[in-house]
């Protein structure tokens, strides 16, 4: 036992770790006089003040017996019993053939708390701590005499869950201790389902202590305590796998620890080990460890659900030490339904001090940026408040967790772009427009006629009033400020240009033709024809007259935005044909002018570097505009096709040689066509955010149409033979951070389908699938799975064709764990045809 005083600070320490349950206890009512009742109260006696000496009582529900106070239609036997010290209690009563249910009530009846199933099984349990004082319990079923009979046991007992004390904790010596979490178990201070264990240890002199507790099968919780202070630290799953950590500077002291698991009940594994360390850390020898942390993260506050958007960061080891070289790092995104992991981080680019940013825009002043670490690309499938979190994550060769560090930041999902009040024309009349997200990030669009606000706006005039307002919230008034614009100069003397919209055939077109002037004006064609080898100088000077053409035209189109600008500023609305002309000039700026201009500032800094194509700020600008080649080029027919070009076979020879002579005059090309290429997607997914549907207004970025060609000969149609079923076994294993992975096994081989992870968060009852399984060529079809609302999860296969095939067994259990396969019953499925 322990000394009278110390005592008495750890049982302070307890009650704050269980202040609520203090609170019940002070308010348990005092003693008084029952009123008179209808049944029998059968006297059970005085509990005694020594555990495993329970007051016990057996009797049987016969369907006629007297009626519950709280559950209409139930059989009931009320018991009292006295409580001389206090104390804590445990109430079990147990029945093999009925859903037993407990109901714990003060001498008067009023009720204390009540329980059901929180034994093993069916079984009920209260425990709690009871003051000294007169009680009442009622034992009675959940289902009611339409059930029938049933016997059952009542057991009374006081519990011992003194804390079991460690000793005195002193740097160099670690405190330890190991236990079995049970049924049995006393149960957690604050939730009394959960079986826990208390401890206490002095701490000698003022350190920085790291408590852990660690457990196989279990899902440790820790929980620390202060008789002073009070609570001063809980942790879940910070420590390896599923295990706990606390670690904090604490004073001299008297300190309690409870150490339990999350899982209540029979969902707790019959027998679950744990191991209990408390460590005085060496904070100077700390620091000369490696430490890795996410140093900065950076993404819009507001996205818009199904758009993928880069999540940039910046990421480092921040201690004096090298991060070990067997060691496997990984930096991930995860959010709401979202796993996004780049695996496999180099070891050696961890060394002290080191630090790495995805982009510029998370750079300081000694990061650097690595290929190995690129912005982590994240997609919401829901609209809605939400977050992500990025993290580092090193393991050695072990496997085992020895660095962890992310940070959260919360972003708004929403199903459109928000904007406004904007004030358009549309065909004389004027109207204000505003797009507004709810709570649920749902976007609505309001179009209101300023003359008269309460009048019904047509489809028509709705639609374009809606563009034109989202052209200037989204594109006119950041113009400038958009990536691929910034940077371009607007001294040049202006070229006027003119397109009817923003099509692929339209900016093809246009870059197509310039395109062949300059290259006919260089007078190459006829030397290259005659097998002269083309001079990479000559190239230069054909993408610095690009260039000189494509600043001209945008220092054109600047200045018609700035005026634009000016007069929006001076309170002229911006009309429906002046939204239609700043995309489709941004569309063009961005997708054909940007890369010729860029690529003429690169040659004239190649020109006048001493070390010329090799200087490294040069090199730099290669690589920015080799990024912007987003499709496959490597055909150029189509181009010089919309140019009109008569001999496409020779023209097409001399523009690979132009491009092989000087790679940047390349890039600058590929990256136009890419960019013509993808600008009706472009078009059609700003339409699709604003919820504009009129085909008017979709028809007037059309492409033009594209003849069909000749269809090839039928071929012969020969009948295959239908596929053989195939046999298999769904199988499924929970993954340490909640989430189940699922696969099949036929022939003693598993078959992991790419997507294939029910989230921890998935909504109980939702069926979700995995990508397609496929063996041999063959699509099988695909697994589908459901979390359950008591914890499990159920599987089922659904073939090729649809049809819908179930096991007879196919339930996950709830206390499955970590890492180990289970199976399905055998089925078989019919591959694809």
């Amino acid at each position: 036992m322990y000394p009278i005083l110390k005592f008495s600070a750890v049982t302070a320490c307890l009650a704050t770790i269980a202040l609520f349950a203090a609170i019940v206890a002070r308010g348990v009512p005092p003693p008084a006089l029952a009123e008179e009742s209808e049944c029998e109260v059968h006297a059970l006696g005085t509990l005694s003040a020594e555990p495993d000496t329970p007051l016990t009582a057996d009797g049987r529900w016969t369907t006629e017996d007297c009626d519950s106070r709280f559950r209409s239609g139930s059989d009931a036997f009320t018991y009292s019993f006295e409580v001389a010290e206090a104390g804590r209690v445990r109430i079990d009563l147990a029945s093999t053939e009925a859903d037993s249910f407990l109901y714990l009530m003060a001498e008067d009846g009023a009720r204390i708390t009540d329980n059901d199933d929180g034994a093993s099984g069916l079984d009920a349990r209260i425990e709690l701590t009871l003051e000294p004082g007169s009680y009442l319990v009622e034992a009675t079923t959940v289902g009611g005499r339409s059930r029938g009979p049933a016997d059952f046991a009542l057991s009374i007992a006081r519990l011992s869950c003194d804390p079991i004390d460690l000793g005195v904790l002193v740097p160099g010596t670690d405190l330890t201790a190991t236990g079995t979490w049970s049924i049995d178990t006393c149960g957690s201070a604050i939730v009394a389902d959960h079986p826990a264990y208390n401890y206490t240890f002095t701490l000698a002199e003022p350190a920085r202590v790291r408590i852990e507790l660690l457990s196989e099968h279990g899902d440790p919780v820790l929980s620390l305590a202060s008789p002073t202070r009070g609570v001063i630290g809980a942790n879940d799953d910070g420590a390896d796998g599923r295990g706990s950590r606390i670690e904090q500077y604490m004073p001299a002291g008297l300190y309690v620890i409870e150490a339990t698991t999350y899982l209540q009940g029979d969902l707790q594994p019959l027998v679950a080990d744990f191991e209990l360390t408390v460590h005085v850390v060496d904070e100077a020898a700390r620091q000369e460890e490696f430490l890795l942390k996410v140093e900065a993260t950076l993404f819009p506050d507001q996205v818009i659900v199904g758009e993928p958007f880069e999540v940039d960061y910046r990421v480092g080891n921040i201690g004096g030490g090298d991060l070990p070289e067997d060691s496997e790092v990984w930096v991930y995104a995860v959010a709401p339904r979202v796993w996004e992991p780049i695996r496999g981080v180099p070891p050696e680019l961890w060394q002290a001090g080191a630090s790495y940013h995805s982009s510029s825009v998370t750079a300081s002043a000694v990061s650097t940026s690595t290929g190995e670490l690129p912005p982590i690309t994240v997609t919401f499938s829901r609209p809605g408040p939400s977050w992500v979190f990025v993290a580092v994550i090193a393991f050695d060769e072990d496997d085992k967790e020895i660095a962890f560090h992310g940070l959260w930041r919360t972003v708004s999902v929403v199903t459109g772009p928000t904007f406004g009040p904007v004030r358009v024309n549309v065909d004389g009349v004027e109207y204000d427009v505003v797009a507004a997200d709810g709570d649920e990030g749902i976007v609505e669009t309001w179009v209101i006629p300023v003359a008269r606000p309460a009048a019904e706006v047509a489809p028509g005039p709705r639609a374009q009033a809606t563009y034109a307002a989202a052209v200037q919230a989204l594109v006119l008034d950041g113009v400038f400020e958009r990536e691929s614009l910034t940077s371009l100069a607007t001294t040049a003397e202006p070229a006027t240009v003119s397109l009817p919209n923003a099509s692929s055939s339209t900016l093809l077109r246009a870059f197509s033709g310039h395109y062949v002037d300059a290259i006919n004006a260089l007078a190459v064609v006829d030397s290259f024809a005659a097998g002269e080898a083309i001079n990479p100088l000559a190239v230069e000077d054909l993408t610095l007259d690009l260039a000189a053409t494509a600043s001209a035209q945008y220092a054109s189109l600047a200045a018609s935005w700035m005026a634009l600008q000016e007069r929006i500023a001076g309170g002229t609305p911006i009309s429906f044909a002046e939204a239609r002309d700043v995309q489709v000039g941004v569309a063009y700026a961005e997708r054909i002018l940007a890369p010729a201009i860029t690529a003429g500032e690169i040659v004239t800094a190649a020109r006048a570097a001493e070390s010329g194509w090799a200087d490294p700020p040069v090199r730099a600008g290669l690589g920015a505009l080799a990024r912007q080649r987003t499709c496959d080029v490597s055909e150029p027919q189509g181009a010089l096709e919309a140019a009109a070009v008569e001999d496409i076979e020779s023209f097409a020879e001399l523009h690979q040689e132009l491009a092989a002579a000087l790679p940047v005059h390349a890039l600058a090309v590929d990256a136009a066509l890419c960019g013509a290429a993808g600008v009706d997607d472009a078009n059609a997914t700003f339409l699709y955010r604003l919820g504009v549907f009129d085909r008017a207004l979709v028809a007037l970025d059309a492409p033009d149409p594209v003849e069909a060609p000749e269809p090839p000969p039928a071929p012969e149609v020969v009948t295959p033979p239908p596929p053989s079923p195939v046999s298999l076994r769904i199988i499924a294993r929970l993954a340490d951070d909640g989430r189940v992975e699922h696969g099949v096994e036929l022939g003693g081989r598993q078959v992991l389908p790419q997507r294939r992870f029910l989230g921890a968060a998935a909504e109980a009852g939702r069926w979700y699938s995995t990508s397609d399984v496929e063996v041999g060529g063959s699509v099988l079809g695909q697994i589908s799975a459901r979390s359950l609302a008591d914890g499990r999860a159920e599987w089922r296969f659904v073939e090729a064709d649809g049809e819908v095939v179930v096991p007879d067994v196919r339930f996950l259990p709830a206390d499955a764990p970590a890492g180990v396969w289970f199976r399905s019953s055998q089925i078989e499925v019919v591959p694809e045809e």
